[in-house]
């Protein structure tokens, strides 16, 4: 967990923020490196002090594709998230998309020795569920515990310990990626002179910033579409169960228009950003315009239909992906709440309309959250003004959902098997039972 000494503040910078915790974000994503430096004051209230984004395209499909030139864009990233915060970082959260990902729902069941289940009891139970499911070549990236059975009961609690128990078998989710990305990762940040806290899988980060509890409960998938990767997590009774990272996203609708048209990457991309749709129904067959690429003489006639074509057939591919894990996983019946839609591929134009038909499912784009605000810690008007629009910025949504999954209760509950529980002996005895329904949805899915 993050503590006070990963950032060095100036001394007057807090004056009216006590009880506060600072935490820093970096988001690796195919397009940019993005960094938060937040101030969290609670769950409802964490103040932006600065963010940074550089451009770069050297992490693409959770690879780190030229090591030099990624972990420059990362020191500049923080670089700028520094001064504008007027800090030093030394450790930071990791948010990240890979198709390397391996997800697993497992247990770890513990005979509770002193009749009173205490943080080693969850600890061992986390062991216990590693030894099972977690392959020697595979790393535990991200875990979320799911609930624990105490003894014979029919329903789950969030939280046992202190309670009276003869044996407890805890729920986890658990997202593994190779040993050997994990080190290569590791080794990235720390030529950037700053530590991991932890590795999240960037759906899950960008769920607690884009889904509302009561679609959690009744049953949600968020779809995250970026440029290289698209993410899916499910939701049900406020639990997560599913995760998925599809190894296709924006930037292939990107190489289609270009092959397609005959123009560079860099004119398709503005091109699918002028005048890319997927609401071909909407386009006149016999629309053209003329397209002129920077830096030629030549001019380009593009039919409006056909590039609606080739943007929608792209779409339907990915979504097709999307619906095929669901099923596979035998969860389409569980997400009451339908798809929420997250992630800079999800802005094209006419996706929610597309996504409806396509889907014969309720789709909704991803909100603004209340809770994340920009804080004026500046000496002049222009420098809030700009971290303001920053933070209404939808590229940084997921590094925001970070420091908000970093207070959520889903995280508390999870840390409560980490070996540092033990040692921190900060753990108290509040549970909440969560109905036999999810119950049934576990067993189906385990």
């Amino acid at each position: 967990m993050e503590t006070a000494d990963s950032l060095l503040f100036s001394d007057n910078l807090f004056g009216n923020m006590k009880n506060t915790e600072n935490l820093v974000v970096v988001h690796l994503s195919a397009t940019a490196v993005y960094v938060v430096i937040g101030s969290v004051v609670s769950a409802k209230d964490i103040r932006i002090m600065g963010v940074g984004q550089v451009k770069n395209s050297d992490f693409y499909q959770g690879q780190i594709k030229h090591r030099e030139r990624l972990q420059g864009a990362i020191k500049q990233a923080i670089q700028d998230a520094e001064d504008m915060a007027n800090c030093r970082v030394h450790s930071v959260w990791l948010t990240l998309a890979t198709p390397e990902l391996s997800s697993k729902n497992s247990i770890g069941s513990v005979a509770v020795e002193e009749e009173m289940v205490r943080a080693r009891d969850m600890v061992q139970a986390l062991s216990n569920a590693k030894s099972q499911d977690l392959p020697s070549d595979y790393y535990l990236m991200h875990c979320c515990q799911q609930g624990i059975y105490i003894d014979e009961q029919d329903t789950m609690v969030d939280d046992a310990i202190e309670m009276i128990a003869k044996d407890i078998t805890v729920m986890y989710h658990m997202m593994m990626m190779p040993v050997s990305s994990r080190q290569n990762i590791q080794k990235l940040l720390q030529g950037c002179d700053v530590g991991i806290d932890h590795i999240v899988f960037d759906a899950v980060t960008s769920a607690e910033y884009s889904l509302m509890s009561e679609e959690r409960q009744q049953g949600v998938c968020l779809v995250d579409i970026g440029a290289s990767t698209t993410s899916i997590c499910v939701y049900k009774e406020n639990k997560l169960i599913f995760t998925h990272c599809i190894a296709s996203g924006s930037h292939e609708v990107t190489m289609d228009i270009s092959a397609d048209i005959g123009i560079s990457m860099i004119e398709a991309e503005k091109l699918k950003k002028s005048h890319g749709t997927v609401d071909i129904h909407s386009m006149d067959p016999s629309s053209f315009f003329i397209f002129k690429p920077q830096g030629s003489g030549d001019e380009v006639n593009v039919s409006l239909y056909n590039l609606a074509r080739i943007v929608e057939a792209r779409y339907i591919q990915i979504f097709t992906e999307v619906i095929r894990q669901l099923h596979e996983a035998e969860l389409l019946g569980y997400i009451d709440r339908g798809i929420v839609l997250n992630g800079g591929g999800s802005t094209i134009k006419g996706m929610i309309p597309f996504a409806k038909r396509l889907l014969k499912m309720p789709v909704v784009l991803s909100n603004t959250h209340p809770a994340i605000t920009a804080y004026n810690h500046f000496d002049n008007e222009e420098s809030f003004k700009q971290l303001s629009m920053q933070v209404n910025n939808r590229a940084y949504q997921t590094a925001f959902g970070t420091l908000l999954y970093s207070q959520s209760e889903q995280f508390r509950h999870s840390e409560q098997s980490e070996p540092d529980a033990i040692k921190q002996g900060r753990l108290k005895g509040t549970f909440q039972s969560v109905g036999q329904r999810f119950t049934s949805v576990l067993k189906k899915i385990l």
